[in-house]
C-alpha cells in the first residue's frame, strides 16, 4: 500500500527538493497509525484488566479495527453457507 499525507498541491507545484522530505513524510504516515494501535491496544488491555474503569471498549475496538484495515489486515470468515 502507498500511504500519502493529502495536500492540496499537485506534483508540478512541489518544490525539487521534495526528495529530502520524504523521509520525514514516511515517517510521519506509518509512525502515527502505529502509535494509534499502540495506544488503542493499551487502553483496552487496561480496561479488560480493570486498570482503567470508564472507557469505551467500541470505541477502542473500532479504532483498533481501522488502523489493522488500513495496514490490509482484515477478518476473514471461513464459513461458507
Amino acid at each position: 500500500m502507498d500511504y500519502a499525507l493529502h495536500s492540496h498541491y499537485t506534483p508540478r507545484d512541489m518544490p525539487e527538493n521534495n526528495n529530502q522530505n520524504d523521509w520525514f513524510k514516511n515517517l510521519v504516515v506509518n509512525i502515527v497509525p502505529v502509535g494509534v494501535l499502540t495506544w488503542a491496544l493499551a487502553a483496552l488491555t487496561a480496561s479488560y484488566f480493570g486498570y482503567a474503569q470508564n472507557i469505551d471498549s467500541a470505541f477502542i475496538s473500532s479504532l483498533v479495527t481501522t488502523v489493522l484495515a488500513s495496514y490490509g489486515i482484515t477478518r476473514v470468515d471461513n464459513r461458507r453457507r
